[in-house]
Protein backbone atom coordinates (compact mmCIF):
# COMPACT_ATOMS: atom_id res chain seq x y z
CA UNK A 1 0.00 0.00 0.00
CA UNK A 2 1.40 3.59 -1.15
CA UNK A 3 1.54 6.36 1.44
CA UNK A 4 -1.61 7.88 -0.22
CA UNK A 5 -3.85 4.60 -0.08
CA UNK A 6 -6.53 3.85 2.92
CA UNK A 7 -7.43 5.93 5.72
CA UNK A 8 -10.05 5.97 8.10
CA UNK A 9 -11.08 9.81 7.42
CA UNK A 10 -10.50 10.34 3.92
CA UNK A 11 -10.59 13.91 2.77
CA UNK A 12 -13.97 13.95 1.62
CA UNK A 13 -15.11 13.01 5.31
CA UNK A 14 -13.27 15.80 6.73
CA UNK A 15 -14.78 18.30 4.44
CA UNK A 16 -18.27 16.94 5.03
CA UNK A 17 -17.27 17.51 8.60
CA UNK A 18 -16.49 21.07 8.39
CA UNK A 19 -12.62 21.00 8.12
CA UNK A 20 -9.54 21.28 5.85
CA UNK A 21 -7.21 18.90 5.94
CA UNK A 22 -4.44 21.50 7.01
CA UNK A 23 -5.74 23.02 9.88
CA UNK A 24 -8.61 21.18 11.38
CA UNK A 25 -5.88 19.49 13.92
CA UNK A 26 -2.87 21.21 13.05
CA UNK A 27 -0.28 20.53 15.89
CA UNK A 28 -2.81 18.14 17.37
CA UNK A 29 -1.47 15.13 19.59
CA UNK A 30 -2.88 11.21 19.20
CA UNK A 31 -3.17 8.34 21.10
CA UNK A 32 -0.57 5.55 18.77
CA UNK A 33 -2.13 2.46 19.78
CA UNK A 34 0.54 -0.09 19.06
CA UNK A 35 0.85 -4.03 18.58
CA UNK A 36 2.97 -5.47 21.21
CA UNK A 37 5.44 -7.39 19.31
CA UNK A 38 9.48 -5.84 17.83
CA UNK A 39 8.74 -3.50 21.16
CA UNK A 40 12.37 -1.34 20.17
CA UNK A 41 11.31 -1.52 16.49
CA UNK A 42 7.64 1.15 17.10
CA UNK A 43 8.68 4.37 17.48
CA UNK A 44 12.09 4.03 15.07
CA UNK A 45 9.88 2.97 12.41
CA UNK A 46 7.15 5.84 13.20
CA UNK A 47 9.65 8.11 12.97
CA UNK A 48 10.51 6.84 9.79
CA UNK A 49 7.33 6.86 8.18
CA UNK A 50 6.76 10.57 9.54
CA UNK A 51 9.92 11.88 7.63
CA UNK A 52 9.16 9.78 4.76
CA UNK A 53 5.29 12.10 4.93
CA UNK A 54 7.36 14.77 4.01
CA UNK A 55 7.62 16.34 7.04
CA UNK A 56 11.62 16.72 7.40
CA UNK A 57 13.12 15.78 11.02
CA UNK A 58 10.40 15.79 13.01
CA UNK A 59 10.48 19.15 13.75
CA UNK A 60 6.68 19.36 14.19
CA UNK A 61 6.06 15.67 15.40
CA UNK A 62 7.49 14.59 19.00
CA UNK A 63 6.52 11.69 21.72
CA UNK A 64 5.10 12.08 24.99
CA UNK A 65 5.62 9.14 27.77
CA UNK A 66 2.53 7.05 27.92
CA UNK A 67 0.53 6.59 31.46
CA UNK A 68 2.64 4.95 33.56
CA UNK A 69 5.82 6.13 32.03
CA UNK A 70 6.71 2.49 30.70
CA UNK A 71 8.77 2.22 27.57
CA UNK A 72 6.76 -1.38 26.19
CA UNK A 73 3.44 0.15 26.55
CA UNK A 74 1.33 -0.24 23.32
CA UNK A 75 0.05 3.57 23.59
CA UNK A 76 2.12 6.59 23.65
CA UNK A 77 0.98 10.05 22.76
CA UNK A 78 2.37 11.49 19.89
CA UNK A 79 1.89 15.22 18.29
CA UNK A 80 1.68 15.51 14.60
CA UNK A 81 0.85 18.43 12.66
CA UNK A 82 -2.11 16.73 11.10
CA UNK A 83 -4.40 14.01 10.44
CA UNK A 84 -3.51 13.51 6.76
CA UNK A 85 -0.07 12.76 8.12
CA UNK A 86 -1.53 10.51 10.69
CA UNK A 87 -3.20 9.05 8.10
CA UNK A 88 -0.18 8.53 5.94
CA UNK A 89 2.09 7.09 8.42
CA UNK A 90 -0.98 4.91 9.82
CA UNK A 91 -1.17 3.31 5.97
CA UNK A 92 2.31 2.08 6.06
CA UNK A 93 3.26 1.02 9.50
CA UNK A 94 3.41 -2.86 10.49
CA UNK A 95 3.45 -2.79 14.49
CA UNK A 96 0.61 0.53 15.13
CA UNK A 97 -2.65 -0.56 15.30
CA UNK A 98 -4.02 2.46 14.69
CA UNK A 99 -3.75 6.46 15.79
CA UNK A 100 -6.80 8.02 17.76
CA UNK A 101 -7.52 11.86 18.00
CA UNK A 102 -8.09 11.34 22.14
CA UNK A 103 -11.19 12.61 23.40
CA UNK A 104 -10.83 11.49 26.84
CA UNK A 105 -9.17 9.52 29.02
CA UNK A 106 -9.16 7.52 32.80
CA UNK A 107 -8.92 5.20 35.40
CA UNK A 108 -12.72 4.74 36.10
CA UNK A 109 -15.65 5.07 34.04
CA UNK A 110 -16.84 8.44 35.61
CA UNK A 111 -12.83 10.00 34.85
CA UNK A 112 -13.47 8.86 31.31
CA UNK A 113 -16.67 10.84 31.18
CA UNK A 114 -15.28 13.58 32.70
CA UNK A 115 -12.48 13.80 30.96
CA UNK A 116 -14.80 13.32 27.38
CA UNK A 117 -17.07 16.21 28.72
CA UNK A 118 -13.99 18.55 28.91
CA UNK A 119 -12.42 17.87 25.66
CA UNK A 120 -13.56 20.85 23.45
CA UNK A 121 -16.86 20.99 21.94
CA UNK A 122 -15.76 22.84 19.18
CA UNK A 123 -13.27 20.08 18.36
CA UNK A 124 -16.21 17.46 18.94
CA UNK A 125 -19.08 18.69 17.12
CA UNK A 126 -17.78 18.45 13.49
CA UNK A 127 -17.72 14.40 14.15
CA UNK A 128 -21.16 14.04 15.12
CA UNK A 129 -23.45 15.27 12.33
CA UNK A 130 -26.35 13.30 10.80
CA UNK A 131 -24.08 13.17 7.28
CA UNK A 132 -21.56 11.22 8.81
CA UNK A 133 -22.31 7.71 9.29
CA UNK A 134 -19.93 5.87 12.49
CA UNK A 135 -19.47 2.84 14.26
CA UNK A 136 -17.91 2.23 18.07
CA UNK A 137 -15.70 -0.54 18.77
CA UNK A 138 -14.81 -1.56 22.20
CA UNK A 139 -11.06 -2.84 22.37
CA UNK A 140 -9.33 -5.01 25.21
CA UNK A 141 -5.96 -4.70 26.02
CA UNK A 142 -4.71 -7.70 28.00
CA UNK A 143 -8.32 -9.19 28.24
CA UNK A 144 -11.00 -10.28 26.52
CA UNK A 145 -14.35 -8.09 26.58
CA UNK A 146 -17.18 -10.35 25.87
CA UNK A 147 -20.09 -9.54 23.64
CA UNK A 148 -22.60 -8.52 26.57
CA UNK A 149 -19.72 -6.45 28.05
CA UNK A 150 -19.25 -4.67 24.67
CA UNK A 151 -23.15 -3.58 24.69
CA UNK A 152 -22.68 -2.31 28.05
CA UNK A 153 -19.84 0.19 27.32
CA UNK A 154 -21.88 1.27 24.26
CA UNK A 155 -24.61 2.03 26.96
CA UNK A 156 -22.14 4.32 28.98
CA UNK A 157 -20.99 6.01 25.72
CA UNK A 158 -24.80 7.39 25.41
CA UNK A 159 -23.20 10.62 27.15
CA UNK A 160 -21.83 11.41 23.91
CA UNK A 161 -24.49 13.45 21.79
CA UNK A 162 -24.17 11.11 18.49
CA UNK A 163 -26.26 12.02 15.51
CA UNK A 164 -24.89 10.08 13.42
CA UNK A 165 -26.23 7.22 11.29
CA UNK A 166 -24.97 3.72 12.58
CA UNK A 167 -22.75 1.73 9.54
CA UNK A 168 -21.15 -1.27 10.58
CA UNK A 169 -19.63 -1.97 7.34
CA UNK A 170 -16.92 1.19 6.10
CA UNK A 171 -18.91 3.96 7.82
CA UNK A 172 -17.25 7.41 7.73
CA UNK A 173 -15.93 7.65 11.34
CA UNK A 174 -14.76 4.79 13.21
CA UNK A 175 -15.27 5.84 17.25
CA UNK A 176 -12.72 3.50 19.42
CA UNK A 177 -13.10 2.54 23.08
CA UNK A 178 -10.04 0.99 24.07
CA UNK A 179 -10.35 -0.70 27.87
CA UNK A 180 -6.75 -1.56 29.17
CA UNK A 181 -6.97 -4.04 31.64
CA UNK A 182 -3.93 -6.80 32.50
CA UNK A 183 -4.48 -9.65 35.11
CA UNK A 184 -1.75 -11.55 37.09
CA UNK A 185 -2.74 -14.72 35.59
CA UNK A 186 -3.00 -14.58 31.46
CA UNK A 187 1.62 -14.29 31.78
CA UNK A 188 1.78 -10.81 30.53
CA UNK A 189 3.82 -8.30 32.09
CA UNK A 190 1.98 -5.97 34.18
CA UNK A 191 3.44 -2.91 32.15
CA UNK A 192 0.23 -1.52 31.44
CA UNK A 193 -1.80 0.19 34.21
CA UNK A 194 -5.83 -0.15 34.23
CA UNK A 195 -7.17 2.69 31.79
CA UNK A 196 -9.45 3.69 29.30
CA UNK A 197 -8.94 5.75 26.48
CA UNK A 198 -11.77 6.67 23.91
CA UNK A 199 -11.44 9.09 20.46
CA UNK A 200 -12.02 8.62 16.93
CA UNK A 201 -10.37 6.64 15.01
CA UNK A 202 -7.49 8.62 12.29
CA UNK A 203 -5.63 6.34 11.07
CA UNK A 204 -4.91 2.28 10.98
CA UNK A 205 -2.12 0.33 10.73
CA UNK A 206 -0.88 -1.78 7.64
CA UNK A 207 -1.23 -5.55 8.53
CA UNK A 208 -2.79 -7.23 5.35
CA UNK A 209 0.41 -7.01 2.98
CA UNK A 210 1.82 -9.64 5.60
CA UNK A 211 -0.81 -12.39 4.72
CA UNK A 212 -0.07 -11.38 1.02
CA UNK A 213 3.69 -12.40 1.26
CA UNK A 214 3.38 -15.09 3.75
CA UNK A 215 6.24 -16.68 3.41
CA UNK A 216 4.19 -20.35 3.69
CA UNK A 217 2.97 -18.97 0.81
CA UNK A 218 6.40 -18.48 -1.22
CA UNK A 219 7.30 -20.39 -4.45
CA UNK A 220 10.72 -19.95 -3.72
CA UNK A 221 12.19 -19.75 -0.47
CA UNK A 222 15.53 -20.74 1.87
CA UNK A 223 17.07 -21.42 5.34
CA UNK A 224 17.98 -17.40 5.62
CA UNK A 225 15.01 -16.12 3.86
CA UNK A 226 13.71 -12.98 5.77
CA UNK A 227 10.38 -12.73 7.69
CA UNK A 228 7.74 -11.12 5.89
CA UNK A 229 7.37 -8.66 8.65
CA UNK A 230 10.86 -7.56 9.32
CA UNK A 231 11.25 -7.26 5.75
CA UNK A 232 8.57 -4.46 5.55
CA UNK A 233 9.95 -3.24 8.88
CA UNK A 234 13.26 -2.84 7.37
CA UNK A 235 11.87 -1.02 4.24
CA UNK A 236 10.22 1.66 6.61
CA UNK A 237 13.34 2.26 8.23
CA UNK A 238 15.07 2.60 4.74
CA UNK A 239 12.24 5.13 4.17
CA UNK A 240 11.28 2.68 1.05
CA UNK A 241 9.09 4.21 -1.31
CA UNK A 242 7.49 4.01 -5.12
CA UNK A 243 10.57 5.27 -7.45
CA UNK A 244 13.20 4.33 -4.97
CA UNK A 245 16.01 2.74 -5.95
CA UNK A 246 16.84 -0.21 -3.38
CA UNK A 247 19.97 -2.03 -3.05
CA UNK A 248 20.66 -5.55 -1.21
CA UNK A 249 23.94 -7.12 -1.30
CA UNK A 250 23.22 -9.85 0.50
CA UNK A 251 19.94 -10.95 -1.40
CA UNK A 252 19.95 -14.94 -0.90
CA UNK A 253 15.83 -15.58 -1.84
CA UNK A 254 15.10 -11.88 -2.19
CA UNK A 255 12.63 -11.51 0.54
CA UNK A 256 13.63 -7.93 1.21
CA UNK A 257 13.79 -6.90 -2.58
CA UNK A 258 9.69 -8.68 -3.26
CA UNK A 259 8.74 -5.93 0.09
CA UNK A 260 10.69 -3.12 -1.72
CA UNK A 261 9.46 -4.12 -4.95
CA UNK A 262 5.95 -4.28 -3.49
CA UNK A 263 6.45 -0.74 -1.80
CA UNK A 264 7.14 0.42 -5.53
CA UNK A 265 10.78 0.74 -5.30
CA UNK A 266 13.19 -0.34 -8.26
CA UNK A 267 15.55 -3.35 -7.22
CA UNK A 268 18.92 -4.93 -7.00
CA UNK A 269 20.19 -7.66 -5.73
CA UNK A 270 23.56 -9.45 -5.26
CA UNK A 271 25.15 -12.41 -3.62
CA UNK A 272 28.14 -14.02 -3.39
CA UNK A 273 25.92 -17.19 -4.30
CA UNK A 274 25.70 -18.08 -8.05
CA UNK A 275 23.52 -21.26 -6.80
CA UNK A 276 20.78 -19.48 -5.10
CA UNK A 277 20.54 -16.67 -7.52
CA UNK A 278 20.52 -18.57 -11.11
CA UNK A 279 19.51 -22.27 -10.21
CA UNK A 280 17.15 -21.99 -7.72
CA UNK A 281 15.03 -25.11 -6.86
CA UNK A 282 13.07 -27.71 -9.07
CA UNK A 283 10.12 -29.66 -7.53
CA UNK A 284 8.61 -33.16 -7.84
CA UNK A 285 7.03 -32.29 -10.66
CA UNK A 286 10.12 -30.99 -12.58
CA UNK A 287 9.31 -27.21 -12.36
CA UNK A 288 12.20 -24.57 -11.55
CA UNK A 289 11.10 -22.40 -8.76
CA UNK A 290 13.50 -19.03 -8.19
CA UNK A 291 14.01 -15.87 -7.31
CA UNK A 292 11.88 -14.29 -10.43
CA UNK A 293 9.23 -17.02 -10.16
CA UNK A 294 8.65 -15.37 -6.65
CA UNK A 295 8.46 -11.90 -8.03
CA UNK A 296 6.13 -13.52 -11.31
CA UNK A 297 3.99 -14.93 -8.67
CA UNK A 298 3.52 -11.81 -7.11
CA UNK A 299 3.08 -9.67 -10.13
CA UNK A 300 5.74 -7.54 -8.91
CA UNK A 301 8.09 -5.95 -11.00
CA UNK A 302 10.82 -7.84 -11.68
CA UNK A 303 14.53 -6.79 -10.25
CA UNK A 304 16.83 -4.54 -12.60
CA UNK A 305 19.58 -7.14 -11.72
CA UNK A 306 20.27 -10.20 -9.88
CA UNK A 307 24.28 -10.16 -10.14
CA UNK A 308 26.90 -12.65 -8.34
CA UNK A 309 28.63 -10.16 -6.47
CA UNK A 310 31.15 -10.42 -3.33
CA UNK A 311 30.60 -7.00 -0.98
CA UNK A 312 34.43 -6.92 -0.13
CA UNK A 313 35.00 -6.40 -4.06
CA UNK A 314 31.61 -4.79 -4.90
CA UNK A 315 31.37 -4.75 -8.96
CA UNK A 316 30.97 -0.82 -9.37
CA UNK A 317 33.11 1.45 -10.86
CA UNK A 318 35.40 3.74 -8.66
CA UNK A 319 34.02 6.35 -10.03
CA UNK A 320 30.23 5.12 -9.55
CA UNK A 321 28.55 7.87 -6.60
CA UNK A 322 24.90 8.17 -4.97
CA UNK A 323 23.28 6.15 -7.30
CA UNK A 324 20.56 4.65 -4.15
CA UNK A 325 18.25 5.76 -2.29
CA UNK A 326 18.73 2.71 0.02
CA UNK A 327 20.62 -0.20 1.06
CA UNK A 328 18.33 -3.09 2.85
CA UNK A 329 20.29 -5.92 3.79
CA UNK A 330 20.81 -8.85 6.22
CA UNK A 331 24.24 -9.48 6.23
CA UNK A 332 25.72 -13.23 7.02
CA UNK A 333 26.83 -13.63 10.42
CA UNK A 334 27.54 -17.58 10.53
CA UNK A 335 24.26 -18.78 12.43
CA UNK A 336 22.41 -20.63 10.02
CA UNK A 337 24.94 -18.90 7.57
CA UNK A 338 28.42 -18.18 7.06
CA UNK A 339 30.06 -15.19 5.55
CA UNK A 340 32.29 -15.61 2.75
CA UNK A 341 35.01 -13.12 -0.30
CA UNK A 342 36.63 -13.49 -3.30
CA UNK A 343 40.00 -15.27 -2.55
CA UNK A 344 41.74 -16.50 -5.86
CA UNK A 345 44.42 -18.88 -5.99
CA UNK A 346 47.36 -17.49 -8.18
CA UNK A 347 48.25 -20.86 -8.55
CA UNK A 348 45.28 -21.68 -9.99
CA UNK A 349 44.98 -22.61 -13.80
CA UNK A 350 41.84 -21.43 -15.75
CA UNK A 351 40.27 -23.08 -18.16
CA UNK A 352 37.33 -21.64 -19.07
CA UNK A 353 36.39 -18.09 -17.60
CA UNK A 354 33.15 -18.36 -19.09
CA UNK A 355 32.42 -20.81 -16.50
CA UNK A 356 34.45 -20.17 -13.42
CA UNK A 357 33.55 -19.07 -10.32
CA UNK A 358 36.25 -17.47 -8.23
CA UNK A 359 36.98 -19.36 -5.11
CA UNK A 360 36.02 -17.67 -1.58
CA UNK A 361 37.57 -17.46 2.08
CA UNK A 362 35.40 -16.82 5.57
CA UNK A 363 34.82 -13.07 5.96
CA UNK A 364 34.47 -12.38 9.49
CA UNK A 365 31.78 -9.85 10.49
CA UNK A 366 33.30 -7.04 11.19
CA UNK A 367 35.30 -6.79 7.72
CA UNK A 368 32.51 -7.43 6.10
CA UNK A 369 30.45 -4.49 8.11
CA UNK A 370 33.18 -2.02 7.17
CA UNK A 371 33.03 -3.11 3.77
CA UNK A 372 29.12 -2.56 3.55
CA UNK A 373 29.35 0.60 5.68
CA UNK A 374 32.22 1.75 3.11
CA UNK A 375 30.01 1.04 0.01
CA UNK A 376 26.66 2.28 1.07
CA UNK A 377 28.66 5.81 1.98
CA UNK A 378 29.62 5.88 -1.97
CA UNK A 379 26.99 4.20 -3.75
CA UNK A 380 23.79 6.37 -1.61
CA UNK A 381 22.71 9.83 -2.06
CA UNK A 382 23.20 12.07 0.83
CA UNK A 383 19.30 11.76 2.93
CA UNK A 384 19.48 7.86 1.51
CA UNK A 385 19.56 5.37 4.43
CA UNK A 386 21.53 1.47 5.30
CA UNK A 387 19.38 -0.77 7.21
CA UNK A 388 20.87 -3.72 8.39
CA UNK A 389 21.10 -6.44 10.73
CA UNK A 390 23.73 -6.46 13.44
CA UNK A 391 24.14 -9.91 15.50
CA UNK A 392 24.34 -9.74 19.03
CA UNK A 393 24.71 -11.78 22.73
CA UNK A 394 24.88 -10.32 26.07
CA UNK A 395 28.01 -11.26 27.07
CA UNK A 396 29.47 -9.84 24.22
CA UNK A 397 27.66 -6.98 22.95
CA UNK A 398 28.92 -3.49 23.16
CA UNK A 399 27.66 0.04 21.97
CA UNK A 400 30.83 1.07 21.25
CA UNK A 401 31.46 -1.68 18.52
CA UNK A 402 28.59 -0.85 16.70
CA UNK A 403 30.06 0.29 13.23
CA UNK A 404 30.42 3.98 12.29
CA UNK A 405 31.58 5.55 8.83
CA UNK A 406 31.87 9.38 8.81
CA UNK A 407 29.84 9.95 6.11
CA UNK A 408 26.87 8.00 8.32
CA UNK A 409 25.05 8.52 11.27
CA UNK A 410 23.17 6.48 13.17
CA UNK A 411 19.20 6.97 13.36
CA UNK A 412 18.32 3.37 15.27
CA UNK A 413 19.82 0.86 17.29
CA UNK A 414 16.64 -1.82 17.81
CA UNK A 415 16.93 -5.21 19.69
CA UNK A 416 15.15 -8.42 18.51
CA UNK A 417 15.45 -11.11 20.71
CA UNK A 418 16.21 -14.44 19.27
CA UNK A 419 16.80 -16.32 22.39
CA UNK A 420 18.67 -16.80 25.06
CA UNK A 421 21.86 -16.88 24.06
CA UNK A 422 21.60 -14.31 21.40
CA UNK A 423 19.66 -11.55 19.80
CA UNK A 424 20.33 -9.14 16.52
CA UNK A 425 19.69 -5.40 15.98
CA UNK A 426 18.30 -3.47 13.31
CA UNK A 427 20.75 -0.77 12.74
CA UNK A 428 19.27 2.16 10.54
CA UNK A 429 21.81 4.94 9.12
CA UNK A 430 21.22 8.14 7.15
CA UNK A 431 24.23 9.57 4.68
CA UNK A 432 24.91 13.22 6.14
CA UNK A 433 27.23 14.55 2.95
CA UNK A 434 29.14 13.40 0.16
CA UNK A 435 31.85 10.26 0.26
CA UNK A 436 35.18 11.42 0.49
CA UNK A 437 37.86 8.53 0.44
CA UNK A 438 40.68 10.01 1.66
CA UNK A 439 38.44 10.56 5.08
CA UNK A 440 36.90 7.06 4.63
CA UNK A 441 40.48 5.39 4.41
CA UNK A 442 41.68 7.70 7.50
CA UNK A 443 38.66 6.60 9.79
CA UNK A 444 39.75 3.36 8.72
CA UNK A 445 43.10 2.98 9.70
CA UNK A 446 42.42 4.95 12.97
CA UNK A 447 39.77 2.37 13.68
CA UNK A 448 42.55 -0.51 13.10
CA UNK A 449 41.84 -3.52 12.67
CA UNK A 450 37.68 -4.23 12.14
CA UNK A 451 37.42 -7.84 13.71
CA UNK A 452 34.49 -7.64 16.90
CA UNK A 453 33.79 -9.53 19.62
CA UNK A 454 30.53 -10.75 17.74
CA UNK A 455 32.76 -12.84 14.70
CA UNK A 456 32.79 -15.69 17.83
CA UNK A 457 28.50 -15.55 17.55
CA UNK A 458 28.56 -19.11 15.98
CA UNK A 459 30.46 -20.81 19.19
CA UNK A 460 28.88 -18.16 21.60
CA UNK A 461 25.29 -20.28 20.19
CA UNK A 462 26.29 -23.39 19.68
CA UNK A 463 28.83 -24.54 22.66
CA UNK A 464 27.24 -25.79 25.43
CA UNK A 465 27.93 -23.35 28.25
CA UNK A 466 29.33 -23.99 31.59
CA UNK A 467 27.86 -23.34 35.17
CA UNK A 468 30.06 -22.97 38.42
CA UNK A 469 27.97 -21.86 41.94
CA UNK A 470 24.92 -21.54 39.44
CA UNK A 471 25.86 -18.72 37.85
CA UNK A 472 27.39 -18.75 34.07
CA UNK A 473 31.10 -18.84 33.15
CA UNK A 474 31.89 -17.19 29.86
CA UNK A 475 35.49 -17.28 28.73
CA UNK A 476 37.12 -14.93 26.79
CA UNK A 477 38.44 -16.83 24.15
CA UNK A 478 35.53 -19.01 22.45
CA UNK A 479 36.30 -22.72 21.08
CA UNK A 480 36.84 -22.47 17.49
CA UNK A 481 34.57 -24.53 15.40
CA UNK A 482 33.79 -24.90 11.67
CA UNK A 483 31.46 -22.78 10.74
CA UNK A 484 27.98 -23.90 9.33
CA UNK A 485 28.01 -22.53 5.87
CA UNK A 486 24.07 -22.80 4.13
CA UNK A 487 23.61 -24.11 0.15
CA UNK A 488 21.50 -20.98 0.40
CA UNK A 489 23.36 -18.46 2.10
Amino acid sequence: MSMEDGSCSSSQTLQRAGGSEECSTSGREYLAYFLHRHLDFRLPEIESLIELAGQGKLTQSRWRQPYGKHFYSPFWYLQLPSDAVAQEVAARSILLKGFLDLWGEGETWEELEASIRAFPEELKQPWLQPNLSMKVIVDGWGRVISLEEQLKCHDRLEFIPFQNPVKLADPDITFRLIIANCYSNHGMPDTVPARMYFGREVGHGNRRVLSTYSLSKRVYLGPTSMDTEIAFIMCNQGKVRKGSFVFDPFAGTGSILVAAAHLGAVTLGADIDIRVLRDGKTDSSGKVADNWANFEDYGLPRPAGLIRADAHRPPFRDDLHEILDAVVCDPPYGVRAGGRKSQSKPDLQVRDRTTHITSTAPYSMGECLRDLLDMSARLLRVGGRLVYFLPAAPEVYREEEVPRHPALRLVANSEQVLNARYSRRLITMVKVHAYDRDAAAAFHAEQGDPRMAIDDIPAIVYEPRQYVDGKLVVSDKPPNRPKYRSKLC
